[in-house]
């Protein structure tokens, strides 16, 4: 299934909508709510200077483990998706035949939705 979304095998409507629309939706949801949960549990610190003063995987309970765990698998699920996404839409565009002006609006609304994607779930 990914290796064809990667090589544009799917028509530009479904690669567009379904993996590109509500793919990196739900990613970005499900990486949005780990952070929410673990800005929840840091009462008032951010997330950066968490990481970078306080944060001792020795010392830690096991839900802020589970937590900063999830947060940094789906973080880094949703940059891998959100760029096979962006080579999928790419190449289908390429491959979209029935308007000249969808190929480009295709690639350009997908390179928005990605940077949006990432700056919601980030």
């Amino acid at each position: 299934m990914f290796g064809k979304l990667i090589y544009g095998q799917y028509s530009l409507k479904e690669t567009f909508w379904k993996f590109g629309v509500l793919g990196i939706a739900f990613c970005a949801l499900i990486t949005r709510c780990f952070k929410a949960f673990l800005s929840q549990h840091l009462h008032g610190i951010s997330l950066g200077d968490y990481y970078m003063h306080y944060f001792s995987p020795l010392k830690m309970d096991n839900m802020m483990l589970f937590l900063t765990i999830g947060y940094f698998v789906f973080a880094f699920v949703l940059c891998a998706y959100s760029i096979m996404v962006i080579f999928g839409v790419w190449r289908s565009a390429a491959e979209y035949d029935k308007s000249v002006w969808m190929r480009h609006i295709a690639k350009i609304m997908i390179l928005v939705l990605v940077y949006g994607g990432l700056s919601f779930g980030l």
